[in-house]
Parts: C-alpha cells; sequence; structure tokens
C-alpha cells in the first residue's frame, strides 16, 4: 500500500487570530511537515478583517502552505453572527472544492483531507477522498455532523472522555480514534533570564507576588473565581489577568466587582511569542476552569495548561476530569471549580510553602516533556499511515 505523503488542511479560521484554534493548527501543520509530509492549509480570505504574515505572528516554521481563497464575510457586521459564520463557512467550502479541483486537479485525491471544522468536511465527503476529522468541540446531531461521523475513515480527540462519547453518540469503535492531548513547544518557554530580570523587561513590581492567568476571557474559562479570589489575598499579592480584547475587559469589570480591585492588572491580548517572558515574571499560575460546563469538564485541552508547565512555575487549578488527566496533586495544586475561596487557599498555600511550590514545579516540568506537537503529529500520522 502506498503511503499517503500529503495532508490538505482545510480550516475556517481566520489566520492570523487571537483564538487559541489558531495556534494548534499552525502548530500542528508544522509539525505535520517536520514529519516529512507536504501540508497545504486552505483558509478563507476575509477581506474585512487585518491579516498580517501568519508565520512571523505565530513564529512558526515556513515549511508549509497557506492558499485563502473567497469566502462571504459578514460577521464584522455583527448581525445574526451565527448564521453569517454558517453562510462563510459555507461559502468557503464550496469555493475551496473549486480551487482544488483548479490546483491539483485529479491528483487532490492522493492526499488526506484534514480539519477540526465539520462544515468544510461535510462538503468533502461528497468527494472521492479521504477525510480525517480532528475532533476539538463535541459534535452535535445535525445532519452535517453525522454525515462527516460517517464518512471519515479516522478521528483524533485530545481527552479520553471522547473517545466513549463519540461511541456512544454515533458507534465509532476506539481503533479508528487516534488519542493525544494538545502540546506546546517546551524548549521555548526554557527562560535564561532571572525572573527579577523579566519583570523588569515588562516593567512590572518587584516587590509583589504575582499570581497570573493566561488566555481568553470566556465564562467556562472561570476566570471569574480567580478574580473573587483577590479577597483572599494579601496586600503584597497581585492578580495579572493576560488576555482577552478590551470589550472582555471592560464587560469583566462592569460584570464582577472584585475586577475593579487595585491589585488585579489586566493586559489585553498580547502576542503569543510573549507569553513565556510573562509567564517567567509569576510567581504562580492558574488554571481555573469552571466546572458547569461540558467544554471546561470534557471536552478541552488547553494549550496554556502544557505552557504552564514548561515554565516551570508552581500551577493551582480547577479539578474538573479535562485537566485531571494531565496534572495531579504530585504536579498541580488542585482545588474545587467555581470556588473563589479554594483558589485564593490555594494560592497561598503555594506562597506559604517554598518546598511544595518546587516539588510540583519540578514535577510538571518533567512531566510535560512528552506532550508536544510532535508526539500528537505522529500519533495521527502512524494512523494515517496505516488506514488511509
Amino acid at each position: 500500500m502506498e503511503i499517503i505523503k500529503k495532508i490538505i488542511y482545510v480550516t475556517t479560521t481566520r489566520f492570523p487570530t487571537e483564538k487559541a484554534h489558531g495556534l494548534s493548527t499552525v502548530k500542528i501543520c508544522e509539525a505535520f511537515a517536520d514529519l516529512g509530509f507536504s501540508v497545504d492549509v486552505i483558509a478563507p480570505r476575509l477581506w474585512k478583517r487585518a491579516g498580517g504574515d501568519t508565520f512571523e505572528y505565530y513564529d512558526v516554521k515556513r515549511n508549509f502552505k497557506i492558499s485563502k481563497v473567497f469566502c462571504l464575510d459578514f460577521i464584522p457586521l455583527k448581525i445574526m453572527e451565527k448564521f453569517s459564520f454558517v453562510l462563510q463557512s459555507v461559502s468557503f467550502s464550496l469555493v475551496t472544492i473549486f480551487y482544488l479541483f483548479f490546483k491539483y486537479g485529479k491528483n487532490f485525491k492522493q492526499g488526506v483531507f484534514f480539519s477540526h471544522d465539520y462544515i468544510p468536511l461535510y462538503f468533502m465527503s461528497f468527494l472521492p477522498v479521504s477525510i480525517f476529522y480532528d475532533v476539538h468541540h463535541f459534535p452535535g446531531q445535525n445532519f452535517m455532523y453525522r454525515r462527516v461521523m460517517k464518512k471519515s475513515f479516522g478521528f483524533a480527540v485530545q481527552t479520553k472522555w471522547k473517545i466513549k462519547e463519540l461511541g456512544d453518540k454515533f458507534g465509532i469503535p476506539p481503533e479508528k480514534i487516534v488519542y493525544w492531548p494538545n502540546g506546546t513547544d517546551v524548549g521555548k518557554f526554557k527562560i535564561a533570564e532571572t525572573t527579577e530580570e523579566v519583570r523588569k523587561t515588562l516593567g512590572l513590581p518587584l516587590d509583589k507576588k504575582i499570581a497570573m492567568y493566561t488566555g481568553q476571557l470566556f465564562d467556562w474559562k472561570g476566570v471569574d473565581s480567580f478574580i473573587k479570589a483577590v479577597r483572599y489575598l494579601g496586600n503584597d499579592v497581585l492578580i495579572y489577568i493576560i488576555g482577552g480584547s478590551l470589550e472582555d475587559v471592560a464587560n469583566c469589570k462592569k460584570e464582577i466587582v472584585e475586577a475593579n480591585d487595585s491589585k488585579i492588572v489586566f493586559v489585553p491580548f498580547i502576542v503569543h511569542s510573549k507569553i513565556p517572558l510573562w509567564l517567567k515574571s509569576a510567581d504562580v499560575l492558574v488554571l481555573p476552569n469552571t466546572g458547569k460546563q461540558k467544554v471546561s469538564l470534557y471536552y478541552t485541552s488547553p494549550m496554556k495548561l502544557f505552557e504552564y508547565m514548561a515554565s516551570g512555575r508552581p500551577i493551582i487549578s480547577s479539578s474538573v476530569p479535562s485537566i485531571m488527566e494531565i496534572l495531579n496533586e504530585s504536579n498541580a495544586v488542585l482545588v474545587e471549580p467555581d470556588n473563589p475561596e479554594a483558589f485564593g487557599l490555594g494560592i497561598n498555600k503555594i506562597f506559604s510553602n517554598p518546598v511544595l511550590a518546587s516539588d510540583i514545579s519540578h514535577q510538571s516540568l518533567d512531566d510535560v516533556q512528552k506532550y508536544t506537537w510532535r508526539s500528537r503529529a505522529e500519533k495521527i500520522i502512524n494512523f494515517i499511515s496505516s488506514h488511509a
């Protein structure tokens, strides 16, 4: 059997984007290419939104191609946003089919069509091609999802919960599923400068303890619990929230009284290449996922989790199933989700016990070494090579 050496990654993702799925897409494509595969990314050309060089933005190698095709783009108008996204995705998928015929002719059949977006895969499924679904959000039961689940020859998941659910909901056997969490570039988080030097570079106070969160401010991320934990922290402790838009920060300050506390500092979205420095500047890193939503409990495999681990800083985390596939009592302090007091006590526990802080930091740094994008790519490539 001829081994397929080409992956065509079709995605509705806007490049570059501040959303995490943009980073995960380019990193897995970079890893596929490092393993010797030819990788073409097909993405929408969104005329109404700012662009930029994707490779520079994410600091990835130029070892794969990104082609952008036309699609209808009404999302910036903020009119019926959900419908506008579907319209954008459908128009992009249809144009992509014509683009592929024009670019590859009959040769496009020789590659694997790979995506974490179900709408493009739905339209690809009507062609005589091999499709592979990287399941980020758990599939619904609409007709498009059902066809994609039926026609895909393989699936990748980031949490073990999805394996059983795919079997229960869609009858997909475990042998068609590749399990491996998201990852990170461990080496990029090895910062030679001391914490004091990094703080001077970033203009952060040297005489305060810093508890930090990085990422979006979506409700399921549980950032509200971290913010409210300020009530249980001393005056020598600052909370830094790194991420979210200016609008997100404004809404947060409007909805959460504690968000206006002088001990809480918001730093709206920064480019990902700066994250290692910010993590090195912290005394403790916080992952406060809520226990109230399935996306947090079972679906997510946060890239920030692996970045936290690679930074060598102590971690405080919600004890939710998705996170506890990676974290445990030997590499983190686990606390009850949605409980501000528990987070406050956990943070104080780290500050009052330097031996514990050192032990869990070293263990998490040791544990994260296997969670790389290359490791995830290898698992998927091994499956593709033996099944496609």
